[in-house]
């Protein structure tokens, strides 16, 4: 498998095992090369991703998508293939992510299906460099399908913090942030202004 290219399909699936085996025999039919797919208990779903334990010298960003085509996939692989990254994921969304509930707070739900992620290490400055232009690129091939909002954990590079929540979450924040906050001596890197 060295010096290979592979694209990791990741299934989470709450229910029976019979019905999520059932569910899986399309992908098993394509003949993977590892099938690492098994029952576990929820608390073991936080190592599925294979992150790393340890803090890393990684650099990355993405967004939410409206929807994937094949125009997208090959912008995508395009703009992958060959380049420094190490990843580059898609993940469907929907399903209970996609229902809001007041007890959720200022993100209550996502509307958008997709959200997309790329990084690659950046262990000298050139690499981040690197690294930070090629995500760019992706970033800039996929704006026509970008959502109106994105998930703060998977945008890393400056948003604009309207982008990051609905109006009336955005509104709410801002009148949070007046009445606690009116110096503006909390800092975050998506910074909320205060209501005036």
């Amino acid at each position: 498998m060295r010096d290979q290219s592979f694209v990791v399909v990741e299934a989470i699936y709450a229910g029976d095992e019979a019905e999520g085996a059932r569910l899986l025999e399309p992908l098993r039919a394509l003949g993977p090369a590892m099938d690492t797919v098994a029952t576990m208990p929820v608390a073991g779903l936080s190592a599925l991703h294979m992150d790393p334990e340890q803090p890393v010298p990684v650099a990355g960003d993405g967004g939410m998508l409206t929807d994937v085509d094949d125009e997208l996939v090959e912008a995508l692989v395009e703009g992958t293939v060959g380049s420094p990254l190490l990843t580059v994921e898609l993940r469907h969304l929907g399903g209970a992510v996609a229902r809001a509930r007041a007890e959720h707070g200022a993100v209550a739900s996502f509307d958008a299906p997709f959200i997309f992620f790329a990084a690659g290490f950046t262990p000298f400055p050139e690499a981040a460099e690197a690294v930070h232009a090629t995500v760019h690129a992706i970033r800039s091939a996929l704006a026509p399908w970008e959502a109106a909002h994105t998930y703060m954990n998977f945008a890393e590079s400056r948003r604009d913090a309207q982008s990051l929540f609905t109006e009336q979450a955005h509104h709410r924040l801002r009148r949070v942030k007046a009445a606690y906050d009116p110096a503006d001596l909390i800092r975050s890197n998506h910074p909320i202004a205060p209501a005036r």
